[in-house]
């Protein structure tokens, strides 16, 4: 999948020019055995928790389950609301991210924007992911503090600039893209 300036435009800057209201896009934590879901995007070139948008008429928790199988061939069984995530600034959004567990499916991508799916201990997660994630997955995922979690994430121009980083040096294999404390093996539950 080639680099698009456009979706990078269409997605990141352009609703921050317009003054769009952020959307709901709910997320999920699918975890077994230690290791979490995630899903590689074709732009930017980097890792996340799968999700996407609401259909209308649609409540949060169908759609979380609806896009985990349609972007890895994933079931899911939703565990809990682990928070509710308002993302400010460049690709502005609200999202709440649920704990889930696989309870059936076939692990592959199958959205047309993900080029791979795969599970990643959480100890050792991959450079290439979103930078917002890292703290979801390192610290709520483990915090004492009562469910559902509250927070607010800013994506500044900086956080693009990182992205944008990322991105490339994922698309140039620049360095080591492969997960903190891991070598390029992919790792998947047995």
């Amino acid at each position: 999948m080639t680099f698009s300036p456009q979706k990078y435009w269409r997605d990141i800057v352009a609703p921050v020019v317009r003054q769009e209201p952020p959307p709901t896009v709910p997320q999920a934590v699918v975890l077994h055995e230690q290791q979490v879901l995630l899903v590689q995007r074709d732009t930017p070139r980097l890792w996340e928790l799968p999700g996407g948008g609401i259909l209308p008429g649609e409540h949060p928790e169908t759609t979380v389950r609806r896009e985990v199988q349609e972007e890895t061939g994933v079931c899911v069984e939703i565990v809990e609301l682990l928070g509710w995530y308002e993302r400010t600034g460049f690709c502005a959004h609200r999202a709440p991210v649920y704990l889930c567990r696989p309870v059936g499916g076939y692990l592959r991508p199958q959205a047309e924007e993900a080029v791979t799916v795969r599970f990643f201990s959480l100890h050792a997660l991959p450079r290439g992911l979103f930078p917002w994630y890292r703290p979801i997955l390192q610290q709520d995922l483990v915090s004492l503090e009562p469910r559902p979690l509250q927070r607010t994430q800013h994506l500044g121009i900086g956080m693009v600039l990182r992205c944008l980083a990322l991105d490339l040096g994922n698309r140039l294999q620049v360095g080591d893209t492969a997960p903190y404390g891991m070598s390029k093996k992919p790792t998947a539950p047995q």
